[in-house]
């Protein structure tokens, strides 16, 4: 099991900040972006929109390398 897998455990306070920029940008935001607005770290980022709130936000992606993550409704 490489560090990745390995389970993390989930901070309540960053996925608040996450869904708080997405509330505010209902178009939608990529990663970097999301990131940069929550003062947090883009792997971060990615890790908890992939596995912790894959079920409340939507992906949309262009291009097939740039994902923009939206709350879901």
């Amino acid at each position: 099991m490489s560090y990745y897998d390995m389970p993390r455990k989930l901070d309540e306070n960053k996925v608040t900040k996450i869904k708080n920029i997405l509330r505010k940008n209902t178009q939608g935001l990529w990663v970097r972006e999301i990131a940069r607005r929550c003062e947090l770290d883009r792997s971060t980022v990615s890790i908890y929109l992939s596995k912790h709130m894959k079920n409340e936000v939507d992906v949309i992606s262009i291009s097939g390398l740039v994902k923009i993550y939206k709350l879901k409704r």
